[in-house]
């Protein structure tokens, strides 16, 4: 009887060395694009603010147009984004702490030409919003966040967004101006008023990023 010989075919693959070598690599590839990933996403969110600023400024704008002052209240103005309350991570407006006396003249002005004086009153009074209408209201909070925490207080808004750093001139012609901010939490490594994400825009339309909140 003749035996016949089989020659096996090349089993050969990937070693244990080899392996682990791939896992390794993957998991340096992962350390770096998930963070990446959500320092994007988080820059993302920020366009909001952008937003939401400009819609401000254009209502303070056309206010301007009717009674040649600048003033706080917002809503009164148009800018009244309460129906978004659940979906907007940056709450906007003046701090709570700006509480400007009005030029006299300026002011009286103003009045007689038709605006009221009831909700957009001089001293400027703060008052806050959230899902609720507030006529004449000056802030408006957020209630969308992450790590469980939003821009839903005024006092979260404050930490960062005092007055000098959202302000609003006297309306004499030599101070007519305003800067309005707008402070979010965008990432869930920054929830504190403090280190949240933040904006601020003036009567020139500059918008500056004062905290970048990721």
């Amino acid at each position: 009887m003749k035996l016949q010989t089989l020659k096996l075919r090349d089993q050969s693959g990937f070693t244990l060395v080899e392996l682990m070598i791939v896992v390794a690599i993957i998991g340096v590839l992962s350390a770096v694009a998930v963070p990446n990933f959500k320092k994007y996403q988080a820059k993302a969110k920020t366009s909001e603010a952008k937003v939401q600023l400009a819609a401000a400024y254009t209502a303070q704008q056309a206010f301007f147009g009717d009674f040649s002052i600048y003033h706080a209240c917002l809503a009164y103005m148009g800018y009244e984004p309460v129906n978004e309350f659940n979906s907007r991570f940056f709450a906007v407006g003046f701090a709570t702490d700006v509480t400007t006396n009005l030029d006299n003249n300026a002011y009286a002005d103003a009045v007689n030409g038709g605006m009221n004086a009831a909700v957009c009153p001089d001293p400027v009074v703060s008052l806050d919003a959230s899902a609720a209408q507030v006529n004449g209201a000056t802030l408006f909070l957020a209630g969308k966040g992450m790590g469980g925490v939003s821009s839903d207080t005024t006092a979260f808004f404050d930490a960062q967004m005092d007055t000098g750093t959202t302000d609003l001139g006297d309306q004499t012609a030599a101070d007519q101006t305003f800067v309005m901010g707008a402070v979010g939490v965008v990432s869930s490594d920054n929830i504190t008023g403090a280190n949240a994400s933040s904006f601020t825009i003036n009567q020139d339309k500059v918008i500056s990023n004062l905290n970048t909140g990721y």
